[in-house]
């Protein structure tokens, strides 16, 4: 990444097929865009010392660290999402989380695009699960929900206290939709969304936001 010189910045964005959504050291996240907004667009024309590109690839899975053999990579996606064609990528998790992830990149060309303007690495790209683990695992609560809702699906991620308890994504056309599969997860699980925060990566309209409090002893963004 080109240096910024005495003031590091960052930025994240996450890629859909059809939209995107982005956030700086120096903004919130902003709301979700159609690809035709990528183009003409500030956010991109700048130097960042760090670029987090993320994608929603809903075939992903985990595998425990002291079990995972490269050889088999393909046959854990595949049993764990079904077979389909496409490439398999893996990459260690942090030490902590002891596993190790193995997806399929979703084909994006608004990605593409998007990495190029930003002057990343195609390699960097990982998939939205990587940094819902990671920068979930971090969070200051003993019972941590991280979600991301976008075209059409939902990514949803529990920890309790260090033990993760859930990873996966779920068909959810609508957010009346996704909570459903918020609190079924919740109920399986045994725990109390009134004493539970939920962490959104993607943004919230007001009126789900405002539904979630109904439920939830706090919504925070990460």
């Amino acid at each position: 990444m080109p240096a910024t010189g005495n003031n590091p910045s960052r930025i994240s964005v996450q890629c859909g097929l059809n939209g995107f959504t982005y956030r700086t050291d120096t903004c919130a996240r902003s709301p979700w865009l159609s690809a035709e907004f990528v183009f003409g667009n500030d956010v991109f024309q700048g130097n960042y010392d760090e670029v987090v590109l993320s994608t929603f690839s809903p075939r992903f899975t985990l595998v425990p660290a002291a079990w995972f053999d490269e050889s088999r990579a393909q046959a854990c996606l595949d049993a764990a999402a079904g077979p389909a064609d496409g490439p398999v990528r893996w990459r260690p998790l942090p030490p902590e989380l002891g596993a190790v992830e193995v997806w399929t990149p979703t084909a994006s060309r608004l990605t593409h695009i998007v990495c190029s303007m930003l002057s990343g690495r195609e390699e960097d790209i990982l998939p939205e699960f990587h940094y819902m683990l990671t920068e979930g695992y971090k969070v200051d609560s003993y019972n941590k929900i991280i979600a991301s809702h976008a075209e059409g699906r939902l990514y949803l991620v529990i920890f309790q206290g260090k033990n993760l308890m859930l990873c996966n994504s779920f068909e959810a056309a609508d957010f009346t939709t996704a909570q459903y599969y918020i609190f079924m997860a919740l109920k399986n699980l045994q725990l109390n969304p009134e004493a539970s925060p939920i962490y959104f990566r993607t943004p919230l309209a007001a009126e789900d936001e405002l539904s979630l409090y109904h439920y939830f002893q706090a919504v925070k963004a990460l």
